[in-house]
């Protein structure tokens, strides 16, 4: 009998620890339940693609095409497109990657270039409800724009998706052309009240004055840890970033971030990030 009954209080300790698991994941659920709060996942890309000629020398937009595949990104930022540009035999690249990845593509135009032109383009696999093809300040040599999406990431919620590449040249002039960029985006971005996104080739470092307005402007830098030099030609340097900004009813965090070894296809590496919204 004193066995049995040492037997019964060891199945009774045991339990104790279960029952408090389940416990916590009741209260757990019934505080996210009264709270209202869901989530979503989904994963963004950033690949300034150098209009598809790879660091041989070779004009091949499926290499591309197929490290973005590899990806399953739900959008996609990508910089240094041709729109029907002899260089590029003539494609339209930006309809090239929305039909392979079955995905819509949006192009936005820098400037005419050799019988087409050139710019940027973002693929999404998400419903686009508005596209605005804004207007940047001209860089030293280029004009430049940012193309500013509004996304339904599930039904009724949205977010604002921002693809940008702003201007190349070194030293004060092309710090001041980025700053001046930076401001007209951020102008137009603050008559939004939705969780924002900005993504592409910046073309300054963290810490550049560039880089401080967004987060003066209450933008959050995705820190891609000690694997950060995302411009892999002469000089290693990290100019494509991930910033996002929330609002008071819905939050973006970073779930994952890296920036693939990828040293052929483009003098860029992709950047991957997957990200959680809160809503």
């Amino acid at each position: 009998m004193r066995r049995q009954v040492e037997i019964s209080n060891q199945i009774s300790i045991n339990k104790k620890p279960v029952l408090l698991y389940i416990t916590l994941i009741l209260a757990f659920l019934i505080i996210n339940s009264c709270s209202g709060l869901q989530t979503t996942e989904f994963t963004i890309m950033s690949y300034n693609i150098k209009h598809g000629v790879g660091n041989d020398g070779e004009l091949d937009l499926s290499r591309a095409m197929e490290v973005i595949k590899s990806q399953t990104p739900d959008l996609v930022a990508l910089q240094e497109i041709d729109h029907l540009a002899q260089r590029s035999d003539s494609v339209d690249q930006t309809a090239f990657f929305a039909n392979a990845l079955g995905m819509t593509g949006s192009f936005g135009q820098f400037m005419p270039f050799q019988g087409g032109a050139y710019g940027m383009a973002t693929l999404s696999e998400k419903t686009i409800k508005s596209t605005k093809f804004l207007s940047l300040p001209d860089g030293i040599h280029e004009p430049r724009i940012s193309i500013v999406q509004e996304i339904e990431m599930v039904k009724g919620t949205y977010i604002l998706f921002a693809n940008v590449h702003f201007d190349w040249i070194a030293g004060l002039e092309g710090q001041e052309s980025r700053s001046a960029q930076a401001t007209a985006l951020i102008k137009y971005l603050d008559q939004f009240d939705l969780p924002t996104i900005i993504t592409g080739d910046f073309n300054c470092e963290p810490e550049s004055p560039t880089m401080k307005l967004f987060y003066e402007a209450g933008f959050q830098f995705a820190d891609k840890g000690s694997d950060h030099l995302s411009f892999q030609g002469n000089k290693k340097v990290e100019i494509d970033h991930v910033i996002f900004r929330d609002t008071e009813s819905a939050e973006l965090k970073v779930k994952f971030i890296d920036l693939l070894d990828e040293p052929l296809v483009s003098d860029h590496r992709p950047l991957v990030a997957k990200m959680e919204l809160t809503y």
